[in-house]
């Protein structure tokens, strides 16, 4: 096995390379725990020590854990319960035309950056649901949970001192962690990473999936102090003297609409559709296009709407927060709420009828609730 690591990294590294060579394989897998797979071109393979690792495969542990060695020396480790698509890796001879990029779903993982310098350091990207992590440091964990939030903490080298430098920016700004054991938390992909801080009484392998559910002491007071601030900036930064609700023409057809918590009649709700229903909500639907609705302007949704949906039987609104709320009471409640940047499908199996709803792509989230008899 080591012989054959071997060549493959003699390959990806000769000089004698004319031009940009994208390895096929790319790596392989080093360590294998419980249960694990790999998705290539939508075909499911079983993961296990040796099984090469190539270009576009999406890396998935159920109850195990998963190691991988790239031809650069890099290494990425899996969790329990983790997913990452390996989505660009080119080795040039020159290390500056050389990159590396991957999407950490969900769980947790670890990245340890090559030692033989294939790539610049520059030309890593990690990419969260929330965030993009910017390689200057060498071994860093990120824990995204079902919602896509991440938490992103730069591990210290043998010395116990930082191993470098990464910075985690979105569309709210960026923070640079530099210091062994520093942390931040990003909740949306427009909510500004948190204020760095130093994780305390901790060891790399105390961090996994549990920092789902209960995030470091120091990462949960930041959080909370960033809300705060956040909302103080709010209101400091409001002009309440800037009014011109009454320029609005509140009788034209293409204003917008505002659907709230005050809006839900939770006793609308039809058991048994028929035809006529259907045909008249297409109508209602097809007359309704072109309206603006409040909140909803950036939103992708499918399978359901704004408000009230007699074949989803959702109310769907966004909430205070400015998360997307998705409530049904029929045989029994279902409460969902997620960030308007998540990418989630929700799969709704009834005694009477199936339902299949989608925000973004889909792609990060899947939810499947049964409520039958």
């Amino acid at each position: 096995m080591q012989h054959l690591r071997l060549i493959k990294k003699i390959l990806a590294s000769s000089i004698l390379l004319p031009v940009t060579v994208v390895a096929s394989p790319i790596g392989d897998i080093t360590e294998q725990t419980g249960v694990g797979s790999l998705t290539r071109e939508r075909t499911e393979l079983v993961a296990e020590v040796g099984r090469d690792v190539e270009l576009y495969d999406t890396l998935n542990t159920g109850n195990g854990r998963i190691a991988v060695e790239f031809v650069d020396d890099a290494e990425l480790r899996l969790t329990e319960h983790s997913r990452v698509l390996i989505d660009e890796v080119i080795y040039d001879p020159d290390p500056s035309k050389s990159k590396m990029a991957m999407k950490f779903a969900m769980g947790t993982a670890r990245f340890t950056s090559g030692k033989l310098g294939m790539i610049n350091k520059a030309n890593i990207r990690i990419q969260t649901p929330t965030a993009t992590i910017g390689i200057r440091g060498t071994d860093f964990t990120t824990t995204v949970d079902e919602l896509g939030r991440s938490l992103v903490i730069l591990l210290p080298d043998a010395n116990g001192i930082a191993s470098g430098i990464i910075t985690v920016t979105n569309e709210g700004g960026e923070v640079i962690l530099d210091e062994a054991y520093q942390a931040t938390m990003v909740s949306t992909i427009s909510t500004p990473p948190v204020k760095p801080v130093t994780i305390t009484n901790i060891t790399v392998a105390q961090i996994d999936n549990m920092f789902i559910v209960s995030p470091p002491t120091e990462v949960t007071v930041a959080v909370d102090e960033s809300k705060n601030e956040n909302r103080n900036d709010n209101i400091l930064t409001a002009d309440f003297l800037e009014f011109n609700d009454l320029e609005k023409d509140y009788l034209d057809d293409k204003r917008e609409l505002e659907y709230t918590e005050l809006d839900m009649d939770l006793l609308d709700v039809d058991f048994l559709q028929d035809m006529l229903s259907i045909i008249e909500e297409a109508d209602l639907l097809d007359r309704g296009k072109g309206k603006k609705v409040k909140g909803f302007e950036n939103v992708n949704i499918t399978g359901t709407g704004p408000g009230f949906d007699k074949d989803s039987q959702y109310n769907t609104i966004i909430d205070d927060s400015g998360q997307i709320w998705f409530y049904r009471q029929v045989t029994g409640i279902i409460s969902i709420r997620l960030p308007i940047e998540a990418n989630a499908t929700i799969s709704t199996i009834t005694d009477e009828k199936e339902s299949l709803i989608t925000v973004g792509d889909g792609e990060a989230i899947n939810i499947i609730i049964t409520q039958v008899n």
